[in-house]
């Protein structure tokens, strides 16, 4: 396995692939590092690699991954956003889809009417 050196980014990352649900072994394989240099490194800089879950919860199968095509310009905003917030990237992104979708944002955020007649449907179609 090639020696890469695990960046900043890379760091931030891994609680939100934790919470994807990846061990150790797939982070590490992702960043390209042997899982027990993976484990040293993030001890060294104190970041867990446990699967963090609210009492009570069972523990969820990984989701599938869907890659987002997105400009340099949007992950650098990404980038800036997520350290204002304190939160890896990928979870601010979740954060964000999750309140557009449970307040119904659609239209307030893409500042444009949807295609189809009926604005309702997407009113309904999340409970509201």
């Amino acid at each position: 396995m090639r020696k890469r050196r695990v960046t900043d980014e890379m760091y931030a990352a891994i609680p939100g692939l934790l919470a994807q649900g990846l061990n150790h072994f797939e982070i590490a394989a992702q960043f390209g590092v042997k899982p027990s240099s993976l484990k040293v490194l993030c001890s060294l800089r104190g970041v867990s690699l446990r699967k963090h879950r609210l009492p009570g919860t069972a523990l969820r199968k990984r989701s599938r991954m869907t890659p987002l095509p997105l400009g340099d310009e949007v992950l650098r905003s990404l980038r800036v956003a997520a350290r204002l917030f304190g939160r890896p990237r990928a979870q601010l992104v979740s954060d964000l889809l999750e309140k557009i979708a449970r307040d119904s944002l659609y239209m307030a955020v893409l500042d444009e009417e949807p295609f189809c007649a009926s604005t309702s449907a997407v009113a309904v179609h999340v409970g509201h």
